[in-house]
């Protein structure tokens, strides 16, 4: 578990009890992780490192800002993130992650590597949707093409329609009238 020095945490050093670090992301720190799933960000990172004999809790709490782009027009978007989120670092054998929330770590380690648990954090308090809070907000160019009030269809299907056979453009009427009702027929 080596990275940035700056996200590293000499926990061997530390004694038991709680022992609070801050940490500032911005869009540099993201350009690291693929896909990050967002353009740039602001977030301050609050955390708080709980040793005891045998494991240590490792809290997260992100806030701030980032840029993404809007599901809806692909535009930028400014989202607030604030969220919280519990690590469990066990020591044992050797280093491993055992499931998504629990790390392992081996009697040769003695930096705890955090920039993942950072990471993981800001995505996990994204929301879902990620749109602008107002439609009117969205780009109205993706707008009206989506609602297809902008004519989308490319070149050659506007051709083939146009070249329609005769024959099928009557079946098209048939099919667009309706059944008729009996008792208009006598």
């Amino acid at each position: 578990m080596r990275g940035n020095s700056e996200f590293e945490i000499p926990y061997t050093g530390l004694g038991i009890g709680r022992h609070a670090f801050g940490f500032q992301l911005d869009g540099s720190f993201f350009s690291d992780f693929e896909p990050s799933g967002f353009d740039d960000a602001d977030i301050s990172a609050e955390t708080e490192l709980d040793r005891f004999e045998g494991m240590m809790h490792f809290d997260v709490h992100v806030t701030g800002t980032v840029r993404s782009s809007c599901d809806r027009c692909t535009a930028p978007v400014t989202l607030s993130i604030d969220h919280r989120v519990r690590y469990v670092v066990k020591f044992g054998d050797k280093t491993y992650r055992n499931d998504d929330d629990i790390l392992v770590l081996g009697p040769a380690e003695h930096l705890l590597d955090v920039s993942e648990f950072l990471y993981e954090s800001t995505v996990l308090g994204m929301p879902l949707r990620r749109v602008h809070e107002l439609e009117d907000d969205c780009d109205p160019n993706v707008l009206q093409w989506l609602t297809g009030s902008i004519d989308n269809a490319p070149e050659e299907e506007q051709e083939e329609q146009e070249e329609t056979d005769p024959r099928w453009a009557a079946l098209r009427g048939l099919s667009s009238s309706g059944p008729k009702d009996e008792e208009n027929e006598e």
